[in-house]
């Protein structure tokens, strides 16, 4: 489950898993934070943002900065977890289902 506030670390673990297609994910898209870096003061009143690290995914190439990790099911936060739910359900019924031996 994701949402708009899912940001840096565990972006980049949603991200991962998905170029595995190794989750499925419901909510929003996340914030798209992905480059870590330093603030450096300049003098009392600014500074500077540097990025300093680009964890880029051996798979897709990129990594999901200013764009966010998208969801496999797109639904509002409040909604994710029963509609996870309702998924992992779903599927637990159709395994059921293909595992039972047929009737006559």
């Amino acid at each position: 489950m994701t949402s708009a506030r899912t940001l840096s670390g565990a972006e980049q673990f949603c991200f991962d898993l998905k170029m595995l297609k190794r989750a499925t994910f419901v909510g929003e898209t996340t914030g798209g934070v992905a480059h870590s870096g330093v603030w450096y003061r300049i003098d009392d009143h600014f500074g500077m943002g540097i990025p300093e690290t680009t964890p880029i995914n051996p798979f897709s190439k990129t990594d999901w900065e200013g764009t966010g990790v998208e969801p496999d099911v797109k639904v509002k936060a409040s909604d994710a977890l029963k509609t996870a739910e309702k998924l992992a359900e779903s599927k637990l019924q159709r395994k059921r289902a293909s595992e039972s031996p047929a009737t006559l």
